[in-house]
């Protein structure tokens, strides 16, 4: 069977109906793509906190401090772990852990970026995460093959720019079709 070519950095957007609560009208960015699986984020999950309640439960503030954004489900994979993704011109001098998702945009899971934000280093259009997707060698390319996801290159302005609730609709019109319209090509196609 022919591998996929690396489809990270990128996004996934989950087909409708996706039938797993965990991803349903999801938009994944996906960091890592290879022969060992694929590793990324849903960058619309549930809203679990405000942010400036993460540094408190992190024990980095004291009390709640008013840092724009919500702390976010970013997937089912070690949910006590916090992801954080923002822009790489708010990139961190000097703090090891980050990492460049693609063009544009970096992630860390670094403590010391938290420490940051809570005495005002925020960076511009931070997204915090808990958890993450990922998924076995080979996977992510059978789900795919399924018409569960449809694959789409990242473009900054949609990870930092775009309200959540319109998120997964706008990926779409992105690509100049709808959710209904992927999923009337793929499913039970010939």
């Amino acid at each position: 069977m022919r591998r996929m070519s690396s489809l990270a950095p990128g996004l996934l957007l989950a087909a409708p109906p996706l039938h797993d609560p965990n991803f349903d009208r999801s938009v994944v960015l996906l960091a890592a793509h290879g022969p060992d699986g694929a590793f990324g984020w849903v960058l619309n999950g549930r809203e679990l906190m405000p942010f400036g309640e993460l540094l408190v439960r992190a024990e980095v503030a004291e009390a709640p401090l008013d840092v724009p954004g919500a702390v976010r489900v970013g997937g089912p994979v070690s949910p006590e772990q916090v992801w954080l993704v923002y822009r790489s011109e708010d990139r961190l001098a000097g703090v090891e852990g980050q990492f460049d998702v693609g063009a544009g945009i970096v992630a860390t899971a670094s403590r010391r970026v938290l420490e940051l934000v809570a005495r005002g280093r925020v960076p511009r259009g931070l997204v915090g995460l808990v958890g993450y997707a990922g998924w076995a060698p080979e996977q992510l390319e059978n789900e795919i093959r399924n018409g569960a996801w449809l694959p789409s290159d990242v473009e900054p302005s949609l990870v930092f720019e775009v309200p959540i609730a319109e998120l997964w609709q706008r990926s779409y019109e992105r690509l100049g079709t709808t959710p209904i319209a992927f999923t009337t090509r793929t499913v039970g196609a010939a």
